[in-house]
């Protein structure tokens, strides 16, 4: 884990692109404090969007919100409201959500027929089944008609793998910090350098390290590619399936709308 803070990843990206003053504060009221306020966000919610950086791995248990009928929480169709079908369930997004990665599969357990995991006998290879999990991210209201958005899914008592929404470089790693200056240090030239030949070199840097991210998760488990066959695009089933077992909701590419 690397240490910072948002105004230190600040002055690094007014440093790489040429701007020798440094900002003392984000509330200071100069041109590169403003900026800097203005794109933090934006900037850090596209690039987290950009890779399954591992700082940024959150895994939780869905709040269920509806469920169709003949299933065992919804026997009767009437203890739950019914999702839109063809889908089983519709569990609450994480508010603390910026990108649905993939569903947790089922763990085979003794009650299920499986073979039981004890301290005994356990092995990770052995009990998460291959098969992948297909979802949606919807939009719904509650009862009292505020928005909410879901997640649609065949999936009973799911858990889903997600980015979080943390926005504190004290808990990024030296990569995904990297990543974060060369982006913001892109969008601030626009801002304060009007430099073409400099926004494309940090451009450049970015996505270099965003890469680097994606080869680094593919090779840590499966989980998703960039390249998607013409074959299975055209399918256009819900989500993202990408032929190597994994079923997600993908990479999110930089939007560099300046260029």
């Amino acid at each position: 884990m690397a240490t910072g803070s948002v105004l230190s990843i600040c002055n690094r990206a007014l440093l790489s692109i040429g701007q020798q003053a440094q900002i003392s504060s984000l509330n200071e009221g100069s041109t590169q404090a403003d900026a800097c306020v203005t794109l933090f966000t934006p900037t850090f919610e596209a690039l987290a969007r950009a890779a399954f950086w591992n700082c940024l791995r959150q895994q939780a248990v869905l709040t269920l919100i509806a469920a169709a009928a003949g299933t065992p929480e919804n026997l009767n169709g009437t203890t739950l409201p019914l999702p839109p079908t063809p889908w089983l369930y519709s569990y609450q997004l994480p508010a603390d959500s910026l990108q649905a990665r993939f569903i947790v599969p089922s763990i085979p357990n003794a009650q299920s027929g499986g073979t039981p995991i004890s301290p005994a006998y356990i092995s990770a290879a052995t009990y998460l089944p291959s098969e992948s999990i297909p979802f949606r991210i919807a939009y719904a209201t509650d009862i009292n008609n505020n928005p909410l958005q879901i997640i649609l899914t065949n999936q009973t008592q799911a858990q889903l793998v997600y980015t979080v929404n943390q926005p504190n470089p004290q808990i990024w790693d030296s990569q995904f910090q990297a990543a974060m200056v060369a982006s913001l240090a892109a969008y601030l030239v626009p801002a304060l350098a009007l430099n073409i030949s400099l926004m494309q070199m940090q451009i450049k840097v970015a996505e270099n390290l965003i890469e680097q991210a994606r080869v680094r998760d593919g090779d840590e488990g499966t989980t998703s590619q960039d390249h998607i066959p013409d074959w299975i695009q055209a399918r256009n089933v819900g989500g993202t399936y990408y032929g190597n077992g994994a079923f997600t909701g993908g990479y999110c590419d930089m939007s560099w709308g300046f260029i």
